[in-house]
């Protein structure tokens, strides 16, 4: 059983005891706790993931290393990655949007579900700088056309 769904399975059993509101001792929480066997290349791949996810290239190249866990990427392309999450979360998508073109220009045409959830994110950015009349102009010429798709 992947460490996935062991923890799925885990939360289903505290949201089945918060939902009887059953207390339980931490003795009894600890010995739960104990019971659940987590395989080492589960803990591994779920390490690798992070670091992949959160942008820390050179520790994922020495986990990869030591520990022989693959990433489910390529590690050269995580700095680049990071470079358009954090254009999102600064709230220049239009650059978000151009840093991922350069990537892969057919991101953006084959995933039209990815484009319209950055288009989304540009209306909320006019609005967010108070540019109400171009977030409303934005919407009905970009946004509205997408949305019966999306």
């Amino acid at each position: 059983m992947s460490l996935f769904w062991i923890v799925i399975r885990q939360l289903a059993e505290i949201k089945a005891m918060a939902a009887s509101k059953k207390v339980i001792t931490r003795e009894e929480w600890e010995k739960k706790l104990s019971d659940v066997k987590i395989r080492k290349e589960d803990m591994n791949k779920l390490v690798m993931n992070f670091l992949v996810t959160e942008g820390y290239v050179e520790a994922a190249e020495k986990f990869q290393k030591e520990s022989g866990t693959e990433p489910d990427i390529d590690l050269a392309t995580i700095t680049d990655r990071m470079a358009v999450k954090k254009a999102v979360q600064s709230g220049n998508v239009e650059d978000a949007i151009e840093k991922v073109n350069d990537l892969n220009p057919e991101i953006l045409d084959t995933n039209p579900q990815l484009f319209f959830h950055l288009q989304q994110q540009r209306l909320i950015e006019l609005i967010r700088n108070g540019k109400v009349e171009e977030a409303l102009e934005f919407a009905q010429e970009e946004l509205a056309p997408r949305g019966e798709e999306n």
